[in-house]
This record gives structure tokens, sequence and C-alpha cells, in this order.
């Protein structure tokens, strides 16, 4: 499988970045419990107090008819008390005729009746330090009387006291329960943070190894000569030189072939044209001093899900050696470890280095079958590969086997052959263990690498997905409130009421687009798609807010595409919704869509969404497609994650997004260029 290189330090801003999302997402939702909590106790306060009111006027109406027709010298037949709530009956002038005003209040309740004689009835509420009272009246001229029915304050509430303890335990409960999930995934991330900064230092080893003999790794999408590179190990510090830093796409390498190493290498490694998935040639690169310098080139293709990649292995020789005749003078003057075999296969010499690799031991090997050197398990594919060079056909695969060094350990060795010459086979090694161990290690590296990345794509939806459930509760509840109170408890309620209700929808969006964009995370279930019905389904499900705008979206016929049909509707619906969210004012949307071929990548088509909105400046074009970035924050609602998931998805099916910033910016409207594979019909 292809070796994908992800850079750790992405992964650690990516585990930061969830990291003060989930601290937001806590705050926000303690933010909103606790002003429901206010919010619903104000309100039930405000209630009981206004159910205590009714009661009151109810009762003093009832005292009332009661007076009116009892006998003017009968009123001691009317109760003064009744639990707590206690009646006077006063005078025009405010004396008491009938029971009594509690004697420290006494003083208070004639002033506050005094200053409201000239109403028939109502409700007033006395306050004397800490203590307050709620009384109702009611005046009765004809007979020169005045209810008055008073009840302590407290008496009101009591009901509502009882109600505060229960829904303080409820609401301390939703607060501890959030607490706790919000510290076992802070948890979580923070072993994440120290896995990816264990990951990191497991790539500067492997880098550091491989520059230790002179190797260095690049690989690319063999998708298009621009294709950028994904995987570069040791490139430039290989080569040594400042300026090819910059190497950046599969043509910036071929760019630095000499024109022989160039034609010999075009078809395979840009035009995707192998003879066999790999090949291995001497080449030479130029560097920015105008030198050259050779490098032994493997390169291996390799096919993932219909989509071909290539690595690229270079390993620094040293300057050509003529091979001379007698072969005695290779094997003197060779630096790396060397042989020379006759066509039976029988031993006839060795260079210092393979002495100094292999020990005394080699000296009794002279004269006697060379493959007896290798492991068992190699040696007849050793031989076949050493008769296959006799016949002049080129190995299909890099001549690499494992031989035991002077101290009984196992070495890898990659062989180069020449000949036949005068009837000898030289061949020359190089010990490339490290490599072969560090490949490995890189390997199980990356591995690691890619479960952390699905384990922060699952920890993104699993953190989303259960911070539902308290704000979902929050939300019902504030709705409920809403619906029921609603223009009832006065403007300011009304407004706080909104406030929280607008601020759990806020927050219930945010969480279900986030969701939704840690679950895109496969391009599963490709099919052969019309564009035309992909587009149809988009306008489809946009109808409400087509209709709503009077936008007009045209389009040309659309090619068929090799994709997820799902995912495909999704990418048109996000951005024909993003093109009528920002119309201009006044002015209805219009939605141009045009595909053409990718004059780079003929089997992909480049699709371009024109509107006429209000555009975005040139400096946001790469801000846009970015987890949670918005522009017009103050007049546009939103998450920032619509163009992130488009970028996403097309990404995914191997294309490419991005803001046409050619246009002038005085030119009205946005342009978005995307690319996606043509099915082939």
């Amino acid at each position: 499988m292809f070796l994908t290189a992800t850079e750790p330090s992405l992964s650690q801003r990516s585990l930061r970045t969830l990291r003060h999302r989930l601290l937001l997402l806590s705050l926000s939702g303690t933010f909103i419990v606790l002003l429901s909590f206010a919010i619903i106790q104000k309100t039930l306060y405000d209630s009981a107090l206004e159910q205590g009111r009714s009661e009151l006027v109810r009762l003093v109406s009832s005292i009332s008819l009661s007076v009116a027709q009892a006998n003017r010298n009968n009123l001691h037949a009317i109760p003064t008390r009744q639990d707590n709530i206690s009646l006077v009956v006063v005078d025009n002038n405010l004396n008491v005729l009938h029971g009594s005003y509690p004697k420290h209040m006494a003083a208070e309740l004639r002033q506050l009746l005094e200053e409201n004689r000239h109403s028939i009835d109502g409700t007033l509420t006395c306050e004397h330090g800490k203590e307050s009272v709620m009384l109702a009246y009611h005046a009765m001229p004809r007979l020169n009387r005045m209810a008055v029915v008073m009840v302590p304050k407290m008496s009101l509430l009591h009901e509502w006291f009882r109600g505060l303890a229960l829904h303080a335990v409820l609401f301390t409960m939703i607060l501890s329960i959030m607490g706790c999930l919000s510290a076992w995934l802070w948890v979580r991330l923070k072993r994440q943070h120290i896995r990816a900064r264990d990951l990191a230092g497991h790539f500067n080893d492997v880098e550091n190894s491989l520059s230790n003999f002179g190797c260095a790794v690049i690989g690319w999408r063999l998708s298009s000569p621009y294709a950028a590179l994904n995987l570069r190990l040791n490139w430039p510090e290989v080569l040594g030189a400042s300026g090819s830093s910059s190497l950046i796409t599969a043509n910036d390498f071929m760019n630095l072939l000499n024109p022989a190493s160039y034609a010999q290498l075009r078809g395979a490694l840009l035009e995707d044209r192998w003879p066999q998935d790999r090949i291995a040639a001497m080449v030479s690169l130029n560097t920015d001093d105008n030198q050259s310098q050779r490098f032994y080139l493997t390169a291996t293709r390799h096919i993932d899900h219909g989509s071909s990649f290539v690595s690229v292995m270079l390993l620094e020789t040293i300057g050509s050696q003529e091979i001379c005749n007698p072969f005695e003078a290779y094997l003197q003057y060779s630096p790396e470890p060397a042989i020379a075999v006759d066509l039976q296969g029988i031993l006839r010499g060795f260079s210092a280095a393979f002495e100094e690799l292999l020990g005394d031991k080699v000296h009794f090997a002279i004269g006697t079958p060379f493959f007896e050197m290798f492991s068992d398990d190699q040696r007849e594919e050793a031989t076949k590969a050493f008769a296959a060079c006799i016949n002049g056909q080129k190995p299909d695969t890099e001549l690499v086997f494992r031989m035991e060094d002077k101290d009984g350990n196992l070495c890898w060795l990659a062989w180069h052959c020449v000949g036949p010459i005068d009837g000898v086979m030289l061949g020359s090694a190089r010990d490339v263990t490290d490599f072969v161990d560090n490949t490995e290690k890189l390997r199980r590296t990356l591995s690691q690498l890619k479960r952390s990345n699905e384990d922060l794509e699952q920890f993104a939806y699993v953190a989303s997905h259960d911070l539902q459930e308290p704000l979902r509760m929050v939300t019902s509840y504030t709705q409920l409130l809403k619906r029921r109170y609603d223009g009832v408890l006065g403007p300011d309620a009304d407004e706080y009421i909104n406030y929280a209700v607008d601020g759990a929808k806020r927050m219930h969006k945010l969480i279900t687009h986030l969701l939704e964009y840690a679950k895109t995370g496969s391009t599963g279930g490709l099919t052969d798609v019309d564009c035309n019905e992909v587009l149809n389904e988009a306008q489809a499900d946009l109808k409400a807010a087509i209709s709503e705008t009077q936008a007009i979206i045209t389009h040309e016929d659309l090619p068929h595409l090799y994709g997820n049909r799902i995912a495909l509707s999704r990418l048109f619906q996000n951005l024909i919704s993003n093109a009528i969210k920002y119309a201009r004012p006044g002015v209805p949307p219009l939605i141009k869509v045009s595909a053409e071929q990718d004059p780079d990548k003929p089997d992909f088509w480049r699709f371009t969404m024109h509107d006429n909105g209000i555009g975005i400046h040139p400096e946001h074009a790469q801000r846009i497609f970015r987890l949670f970035q918005r522009l017009h924050k103050d007049e546009f609602s939103g998450t920032g994650l619509g163009l992130s998931l488009c970028r996403k998805i097309v990404e995914q099916h191997g294309g490419e997004i991005w803001l046409d910033t050619s246009r002038s910016i005085s030119d009205p409207g946005a342009t978005f260029i995307f690319t996606l594979r043509g099915s082939g019909e």
C-alpha cells in the first residue's frame, strides 16, 4: 500500500483546535444551562406572585359581597383571619371597623391605602424592613366601607421555594454530567496529544536514519505532472542544494533530471505508462551550482482505490568507475562490497569492503558456490536472479537479500550486477539494513498515525453526539417556556427567553454541522453519477430558500462523474446555499453552473459556479475553506463548516476546489471552481 506521510505537527494542531472547541462548547453549554435556570426561576417567581394577586383579588371580592349583604352592625360574623390571610374592614376615613392591622405595619398600611383610595380596587405591596405584605382592597362607596385582605408575601412563594429546590438539584445534575463528560474528553485529548508528540519524534528519528546513509524518498499521485508531493523524506538534504527545497510537484523533480534521465523516466513518472510496476535506473540530478550528482533511482507504482501513486527512492552513488579487465582490478579499487562470480555461480574474488563486512570466512568461500552464503529461504531466489542476469534479463524487482555479517547478525544488501564480462559476473552491494529497518519502522509509524487520525475523527463525532443530549433538554425547556409565556411576562422576559432559545438553536446547529463534518470520512459507494440529476436534487432540497429569495439557477449540460451521489449532492447544495445566503440586498440571486474538461487533467472535469452576490475579497481565498472560519459574522448566521465540508468532499474524490481570484474586485459576485473525476462515458 502507498505510504502517505502526514506531518505529525498537523495532528497536534488538530488536537489543540479540538481541545479549544471542546472548552468553548463546555462553557457555552454551562452558560446556557445557568441562563435557562435563571429565566425559568424568574418566570415561575413572577407567575407565583401573579397567582397570589389573583387569589387575593378573588377573596377580597368575595369578602366585599359578604360585607354588603351583612347588617351594618353584624360585621363580627365575618372572620378576620384564614390561615395566613388577614381581613380588615375600614370606613372612608380608613378607621378600622372590623379586624385589625399588624401593629408594626399599621402606619405603613394606612399611608399606602391613603395614597391609593381614589381607586375602587387594586393590589399593593407594603414593605416594612425585611418583611413584605401583599394586600388587595375593594371600596364600597355606597356603604362607606372598604374591605382589605392581607397576606405575607413569603406565604405566596411557598410552592415556588419547593420548586426552586427541585430545579436546583436537577440543573446541578445536568452541570455535573456535562462537567464529567468534558473532563473525560479532556483527558482523552491529552493522551492523543502525547501520542502525536511521540509520533513526531519517531518521524525525526526515521529521517535522521535515512540521512545517515544518503537516501531520500519522495512520492506523489499519478494524476497530473503538477501533482503535489505528499511524501518527502530527507529531501533536499541528500542533494545538498539549497534551492531544491522548493520542490513541490512531480514536474519540479523531473526538471532536476538531465535530459537523458528525463527522457528515460518521463513515460512512467509523468504519463503513467509503466512497462512494469517497478523500474530502476542510474540518473543524474542537476544542482543549483550547475553540478551533477549521480543517484540510483528506484520507482514503484502503487494502485489504491483506483488511483495510481508513485514512490521514488534515491540512493547516492560513488562516481562511476570503469569496469576493468581482468576483474581483479575492479575488486581492488571498488570502495563498496563487490564480488566476481563465474557463470557456474562459483565465487572467484571479492573486494576489501566485502571482506570487512563478512569477515575472514569469505576466504574459505573462494571456489565454492557463492549462493551458499545466502540465508536458506532466499538461496533459490538469488540463484534464479543470477541466472536471469546471465541471460541479459532485467530483474522485475530489486536484488535485495540477507546475509550474515562477521558478527553473526543478518544484514540486508542491495545488489547491482554487471556482465557477463569475459565469463565473469561482477556484482556490487550496498548495505541497506538501516533503510529496510527504518522503512518498516516508518510503515508502523504511519499506521499508528493513521489510527490516531481515525481516533480524532471518532472523537469529534462522539464529542458532538454526546453533547447534544443535555442541549436537547435545554432547548426543549426554553421552547416550552416561549410557547407558554410569550407576551405574558412583559417585553424584558420575552427578550431573555428569545436569547436563550436562539442560543440553544445556534449551538445545536453548530454541533449538527460538526457531526456531519466528522461523518464525511470516506468516498465509499462510488458509482456513475449524472451531475444534472444531482444538481436538480440539490435545488429540490433548497426549494424553500430559492422560492423565498426568487433565486435563478442556470446550468449547461453537465457531465457524468464517478463518485458518491449523496456527497456530490451535498457539495452542490452547500455551494448554492452559500450563494443564496450572501446575496446582495434587494437583488435576486443569479447562479450559473458550467463544466468543461480540465486542460491539465483530461480525465477530470472543471466545474465553475458563479453568483452575483456580495463577493469575497481575494485575501480571504484560503481562509474561507478552513474549519469554523466565517466572514460577515455580524450580518449573516452560520457555523463556518459549509465550505470546509465542500473542500473535504472534493478532495476525497481526488479533486481540488478554490476561489477564482482572477476576477476584478469591482465585478460583483463570487466564482468557485472545483475539479472532479469523470466517469469515462
